[in-house]
């Protein structure tokens, strides 16, 4: 089962790139979090554009893992695995997105609401 997961993750370019964005925008969010109070700037920082960007990006892995089932239907392909297959890619990925981005939505907030306690 384990081993299931990440052979579909690493399979999956949209699952890569979800993960390397989501590991710059907890970079980021750690880089300000440890950040002296007068060097903090949690508005102009980029980090809640990349966090928005994360569960788009699981909806376009979502979109193409769908396009791939119903690609496989159109040319005739009549196997289980193959659906299924392309609806647990699609699957995965939104579960990825929003697995990165709601933590790092939280976080960023807990940084807003830090910083205006101390400015």
């Amino acid at each position: 089962m384990t081993s299931d997961l990440i052979s579909q993750l690493s399979g999956s370019v949209i699952c890569w790139i979800i993960l390397t964005v989501a590991l710059i925008c907890y970079q980021r969010l750690a880089a300000l979090w440890f950040a002296p109070s007068e060097e903090r700037d949690c508005d102009n920082c980029i980090s809640p554009t990349l966090i928005s960007i994360l569960p788009l990006l699981g909806l376009l892995g979502t979109i193409i893992g769908l396009l791939e089932s119903f690609t496989a239907m159109q040319y005739g392909f009549t196997g289980t695995e193959l659906f299924s297959a392309g609806i647990g890619d699609a699957l995965l990925t939104t579960q990825l997105g929003l697995l990165c981005a709601v933590p790092a939505w939280l976080i960023h907030s807990a940084l807003l609401s830090k910083q205006r306690k101390e400015g």
